[in-house]
């Protein structure tokens, strides 16, 4: 913005005015530019194209009044306009001055000597009061903004100035602004001019403090409180607002408390177990440290209890994950009535709770403890109109005798729980160190295990299946065994259900199977035959989708019929899903192959179900033939079994037959064939062909005799 005055435009008609005016100027100012024009027409190509920084314009000109070019558009002029007129006019100039005229002039001589100091005075003084008109409007559209700005803020914010007492310490604060949306975010209604504790006297001393500090210092600080009166959490950041001789403060107020409760919500999840709200693994392990460190000092115990249900698996499927849901919830409730306060129950997950006991006196307690949990799980639930009752097997470990370590705790309870469950279910077993060390030798057994197929450590035994009315040899079970390098032979009981566990059942199972048909084939090579060979299958082998074309796969790969490979399966295998091992049973029989049901008697078979199996013969267990000759119910048993195998057009085949009188009574009763100690062991491949190849017969002396007599009486099909 120009602030010296460099040219004039004078607007006169009169050239001896506008001579005067010139020469008084550049008296005064020789270097300032002097325009001259004489109408209004000249003006206004003047200005249009080189405005002056102020005009000296008469008031009457040939083609018009001053004021008609002061009523065109006044304000938007950036120079000063200064009417001149002659003596006995002033109320023209009166007139002009409404118009917008910032001065007049009386024409006179004199006038005209004196009218650079008083054109120069009123230059000055126009842009005084133009700046100064600027600097308001600057300063409204300010305030109108700070007030856009105030109200448009959608958090709660406000304007304090702090309360210090004698000490400069902050105590309180009197409100100066608030928002629109502070009452309705804080609740604290009409709060400006009053003070802080006149409205929230129970109001928390370290906001004051924090407020003290921004007031004091200038350094802005953010902080987050809970306003308990209110009933809310807010996110605050507080800056300072300088005025002199105050203390101001500007808080904005962010209402956090949907955000905490929803982090307390994580926390909690975090922490806590979803379906039951007891306790999680993290929260269990955290609480079994605090644990130990008070019964460090205290030198009590610690007792990990850690119970897993029993068969709750077969609760799930048969009724369904909604109802399991809502039993485990019940369970966890019970739980938490067995134990004291102090005390904590967690869900590790699937159907395994820990119960962590602190503070316990003595062992005995721990055991009393654990019997009342036993009991109290025993009582029959009620859930969706149905009662059950379930069983669980619990594990118990001991600071500090078992360890002082939380993890290992619960390990070791794990392993005593098992324990238990092998032992008894519905019990509870105390942790030995004994149990870490078979823990640790089957650790060691399943490396091995993992690597034995690869290393061809496996090998299968024959044992043979003889027709009891031609006491010869018809058939042969064959069995894994393994051939450990280190341990020699070990037991199937010891490795099978390891292999079920870890599911190296399966490629075990496939192996078994591909060896037993390359077996036949090479025996009927040898002119040792025809004999069928029975394969046992595993639950996972059965239920693995690809059984039947597995089967398909190994008789192409050694040309080998059908009718020689029997399978074996158990009741239980087939009772789990009905519908689908049908299925799969009549898929296995139309490739001509032999099924046979193992162990039966000792499941639950629905003899409906039986009739829509599609097997070929039924194996007594062995636990019935032990006592069928010695006891009368375990002989009716046998006997049942063998006249519904023969009513359903089945063959009866008894295993673990290991006296004569056992056969004897299996003479008598019809049964079809036997396998047993006292016709052969399980033999090697080599050793099994020795004894085809002898035509080996069992010298039966007086059960003969009872053979004989059964054929004659047409037992025997």
């Amino acid at each position: 913005m120009k602030k010296d005055l460099t040219s004039i435009l004078v607007v006169e008609d009169e050239t001896a005015h506008a001579e005067a005016i010139r020469r008084a100027f550049h008296k005064e100012r020789p270097g300032i530019r002097i325009q001259v024009v004489g109408t209004l027409r000249e003006y206004r190509h003047f200005v249009t194209n080189d405005p002056p920084d102020i005009v000296l314009m008469d008031m009457n000109l040939p083609d018009g009044r001053a004021t008609n070019v002061l009523n065109d558009a006044a304000a938007e002029k950036s120079f000063p306009m200064l009417i001149m007129t002659a003596y006995g006019s002033e109320e023209l100039a009166v007139e002009a001055m409404k118009a917008g005229a910032f001065d007049y002039f009386v024409k006179s001589a004199e006038t005209f000597m004196r009218m650079p100091q008083a054109v120069y005075g009123a230059y000055r003084e126009w842009n005084l009061l133009r700046d100064r008109a600027k600097a308001e409007l600057a300063l409204r559209e300010s305030e109108k903004l700070y007030q856009s700005l105030f109200e448009s803020i959608d958090e709660a914010f406000c304007i304090v100035e702090m309360i210090f007492d004698e000490k400069d310490t902050p105590v309180d604060c009197i409100f100066l602004e608030i928002n629109g949306v502070f009452e309705a975010h804080t609740g604290i209604a009409e709060p400006v001019g009053r003070r802080m504790r006149e409205i929230v006297p129970e109001s928390e001393g370290f906001w004051f403090e924090i407020c003290g500090r921004v007031a004091r210092t200038g350094e802005p600080a953010r902080f987050q409180n809970q306003a308990r009166v209110l009933g809310r959490y807010y996110d605050s950041y507080a800056f300072r607002i300088k005025a002199p001789g105050k203390h101001n403060v500007a808080i904005l107020f962010r209402d956090i408390t949907e955000q905490k409760s929803y982090e307390k919500q994580l926390k909690h999840l975090a922490t806590h177990d979803d379906l039951t709200g007891l306790a999680n693994r993290a929260l269990l392990l955290d609480r079994l440290a605090q644990s130990i460190h008070y019964a460090r000092r205290s030198s009590r115990l610690v007792a990990v209890l850690l119970l897993d249900l029993d068969r709750f698996k077969v609760i799930n499927d048969s009724l369904g994950h909604g109802f399991g849901d809502l039993l485990l919830s019940a369970i966890a409730q019970r739980l938490l009535q067995s134990v004291r306060e102090a005390d904590s129950v967690a869900r590790l997950g699937g159907d395994e709770f820990v119960v962590l006991l602190t503070e316990v006196a003595t062992e005995e307690d721990v055991a009393l403890v654990a019997s009342k949990i036993l009991d109290r799980l025993n009582s029959p639930y009620r859930i969706d109109e149905r009662e059950i009752t379930v069983t669980a097997s619990l594990g118990v470990s001991i600071y500090p005798r078992d360890s002082d370590n939380g993890p290992t705790l619960i390990r070791n309870a794990d392993m005593a729980m098992y324990r238990a469950k092998r032992k008894d279910r519905g019990s509870f077993a105390f942790y030995s160190a004994e149990m870490n060390r078979s823990a640790l030798a089957i650790l060691e057994l399943e490396g091995d295990l993992r690597q034995a197929l690869a290393r061809e450590e496996f090998c299968l035994h024959y044992q043979p299946k003889i027709d009891i009315s031609g006491d010869r040899v018809v058939g042969c079970e064959a069995l894994v065994r393994w051939r450990h390098p280190k341990r020699g032979m070990i037991s199937p009981d010891d490795f099978i259900p390891l292999a079920e566990e870890t599911g190296l059942i399966v490629p075990l199972g496939a192996w078994v199977m591909r060896e037993a048909c390359r077996q036949i084939k090479t025996w009927q090579e040898q002119g040792l035959g025809p004999l069928s060979v029975a394969v046992n299958l595993s639950a996972r082998q059965f239920r693995s989708g690809n059984l039947p074309q597995l089967v398909v796969k190994f008789l192409q790969e050694f040309d080998l019929d059908p009718r020689f490979l029997d399978l074996e399966l158990t009741e239980s295998m087939v009772m789990d899903d009905r519908e689908e091992a049908e299925k799969v049973m009549r898929s296995l029989k139309t490739l001509g192959i032999g099924l046979s049901l193992d162990d039966f008697g000792t499941g639950y078979s629905s003899l409906n179900y039986l009739r829509r199996f599609p097997v070929d013969s039924l194996k007594i267990d062995r636990t019935f033939i032990r006592d069928a000759s010695v006891d009368a119910s375990g002989a009716s048993v046998v006997s049942s079994v063998i006249d519904i195998a023969h009513n359903l057009g089945l063959t009866a085949v008894a295993e673990g037959v290991e006296t004569k009188e056992q056969l004897s009574f299996l003479a008598t009763n019809g049964c079809d064939m036997y396998q047993g100690y006292l016709f052969s062991k399980p033999l090697p491949a080599e050793d099994f062909a020795v004894l085809l190849s002898e035509k080996r017969r069992l010298d039966l002396d007086e059960a003969g005799l009872l053979i004989k007599k059964a054929k004659g009486k047409g037992l025997y099909r």
